[in-house]
């Protein structure tokens, strides 16, 4: 079945490793000397998922004039939403609005697929006539590239994006690989019926693409930069998100040797951001960020492979079992997460797990397959319109993950009694192994330098059942203040809103040398137990000390949360736990915390604080409200003047 723990061995991500691990650049330079073939797998569109078809069929019939001429337009992205970004530090509704066109067009490529393939598609439309007016509205976007990314605006100071200089970003390698699946799947119904449009669509990719990708050396994504000790700079999602799309683009968009020109570069570039993965497995993004990391990498991979006709050297890269093991790592139940960085605590089913499924059936991982199954509803489409063009042909197609079926899974969600991820400092613990019932803690260790990093060092989650109760708020809704020097301004970003300690009432600050320390621990059976020092995090003096401990006690059924600390002026000391639920105070020792799911059983904290202080805070960001709710709650817990520890333990209430 399932190991009762999980610790992979770690390499740090600036090691010779890194400097020397090529294996993609291996698997790729040794492929058969042949043609590259379709990007488009292998699979039988008509046999596609019967509920997806008759929504996409359902949402076609709503939005096709031929049926009523007050139907819906495609979307529009205006310039008042691109705009909104230099202006006012707005990005959503410029994105949406080109989200909305690429959804469109998914679904009706997917239509007009079917429909070739003799399925019947009772919808009063063409799908071929609505996929060449999808393309023929790129071609006439003015950018490709997402507002909040573009340079344009720092380079030349204008709120309109460069025609002549365009940014190569995440948004334009997903138009660039809408247009490229497209053709790939319809091209030859296109060019009989539409000649010239594909021409078209060709030349705007290598204007806004290609050309740009092969110019320019500085693009940060592709790992050419260095730090001060002249380390390669650890590598985020975009660089497999963007290089894979453009690989997929080059194969279907480009002349054959420009391909190969084009895709040799792209490789390269996502090699660096695979040499510079650790050995086990983690992202610092969190485990929302995986599927827009290393999963990018891997369809990256899938898209070679195809190209090479399916002899892709993969036995080099040996890192992908504990990669694809890293969201079932994350896991506190089927719905709920350890949400480190920019990840969202509540889990999201539309996400592609059929990629997991493929992987895991492949590299035959029972714990993966079981982990993507569990999250197989076949009450439900088999995919969504956002999940991309790429993504989307590549689930229709999976036959085996069309039939998967939670309700007939062989094996359980695996969900390991332990997990030590040292690379980023996180380690998890639940009481019962394999199962989410009980009580599960989670520490975060790492330092303030990572990729969609927080302030949060030291921060613990609790779960009961399953669920948070001690939690990390997580994420607001992405605006110009989140990548930029205002980022340590949003309140969630900082360690005073997340459950950690503040010595002296200090804020831990933002940068590398802002670290955990000396960490130790591990799963000893009956308990598991893991420690740092956060005095780095806080900037304290060399012979000032934090430590802090969490411990699961699994004979006890109760995790013990204890802060021991040397410090030369105590005073303003707090820790801070963030609570979901309703808080009411059993005596001045016992916190009690009303779950807000049904089902799910209440928490008893103990703590031996002085004071305490608790304040209710209303969510008024849709992206937190999809985790949290309405509200959360802040408990201030205030140490005795003279006290150098303090102690909280939660359990089930009885």
């Amino acid at each position: 079945m399932h190991p009762p723990s999980q610790t992979a061995p770690a390499t740090p991500a600036t090691d010779e490793r890194r400097r020397s691990h090529r294996p993609l650049v291996t698997a790729w330079s040794q492929r058969p000397a042949t043609a590259l073939r379709s990007i488009v797998p292998d699979g039988d569109w008509s046999s596609i998922d019967r509920r997806l078809l008759d929504s996409f069929i359902a949402q076609a019939t709503r939005e096709s004039a031929a049926t009523d001429r007050a139907a819906t337009p495609w979307p529009q992205p205006l310039f008042s939403q691109y705009s909104a970004y230099p202006l006012i530090g707005e990005r959503l509704s410029y994105e949406t609005a080109v989200g909305d066109r690429l959804a469109r067009l998914s679904r009706v490529v997917v239509l007009a697929a079917a429909s070739a393939a003799g399925v019947a598609v009772a919808a009063p439309l063409d799908p071929l006539a609505e996929v060449a007016d999808g393309l023929w509205l790129l071609a006439e976007q003015t950018t490709w590239c997402w507002a909040a990314h573009d340079d344009a605006f720092r380079r030349f100071g204008t709120v309109t994006p460069s025609l002549d200089e365009p940014f190569l970003d995440l948004g334009a390698g997903e138009a660039v690989a809408a247009v490229a699946w497209a053709i790939a799947v319809l091209g030859d119904e296109l060019d009989e019926c539409y000649p010239g449009l594909t021409d078209r669509l060709r030349t705007e990719a290598e204007q806004r693409v290609f050309q740009p990708f092969l110019d320019r050396d500085d693009w940060h994504w592709l790992g050419l930069d260095v730090d001060p000790d002249g380390e390669p700079v650890v590598l985020h999602n975009w660089n497999p998100w963007i290089l894979g799309n453009t690989i997929a683009a080059a194969a279907v968009l480009c002349s054959p040797d420009r391909a190969e020109l084009v895709i040799d570069r792209a490789v390269d570039g996502i090699d660096r951001y695979l040499a510079g993965l650790p050995r086990d497995g983690a992202i610092d993004e969190g485990w929302e960020y995986w599927w827009n990391g290393a999963a990018r990498a891997l369809e990256a991979v899938e898209t070679l492979d195809r190209l090479a006709g399916g002899r892709l050297a993969l036995d080099v890269l040996d890192l992908l079992p504990e990669s694809l093991r890293f969201p079932l790592r994350m896991q506190l139940s089927a719905d709920w997460y350890v949400n480190v960085a920019d990840a969202r605590a509540r889990g999201d089913r539309t996400l592609p797990f059929d990629l997991l499924h493929r992987w895991g059936r492949r590299l035959e991982l029972p714990d993966v397959v079981a982990y993507a199954t569990a999250h197989r509803d076949p009450d439900a489409p088999v995919a969504t319109d956002r999940a991309g063009l790429g993504r989307l042909v590549r689930v229709c197609l999976d036959g085996a993950w069309a039939v998967a079926d939670a309700r007939n899974a062989t094996l359980p969600l695996p969900l390991p009694a332990s997990v030590d991820l040292p690379s980023i400092g996180v380690s998890l613990a639940r009481e019962h192994d394999g199962r989410s019932d009980g009580l599960a803690v989670s520490l975060k260790g790492g330092h303030n330098d990572e990729n969609h990093n927080h302030n949060d060092l030291g921060g613990v989650i609790v779960a009961l059942d399953g669920v948070p109760a001690v939690i990390d708020p997580g994420r607001p809704t992405y605006d110009a203040r989140t990548f930029g020097p205002d980022r340590y301004d949003i309140w969630c970003m900082r360690s005073d809103w997340h459950s950690v300690p503040a010595p002296r009432g200090l804020l831990q600050q933002h940068g590398p040398e802002f670290a955990a320390r000396d960490r130790r621990g591990g799963d000893h059976g009956a308990q598991a137990s893991w420690s740092m020092d956060l005095a780095a995090a806080y900037g304290l003096a060399e012979h000032e000390h934090w430590r802090r401990t969490a411990t699961l006690d699994r004979t006890a059924s109760r995790v013990v949360i204890e802060d021991v600390w040397t410090l030369d002026d105590p005073a303003g000391t707090a820790v801070t736990l963030m609570l979901w639920g309703d808080v009411t105070e059993v005596d001045q020792a016992t916190l009690h915390l009303h779950r807000p799911v049904a089902g799910v059983r209440d928490v008893m904290l103990q703590h031996d604080a002085d004071e305490v202080a608790m304040e209710v805070v209303r969510l008024d960001d849709a992206m937190m409200r999809s985790s949290w709710g309405e509200t959360i709650t802040r408990v201030r817990l205030l140490p005795r003047p003279d006290a150098d520890r303090l102690l909280v333990t939660v359990e089930a209430a009885r």
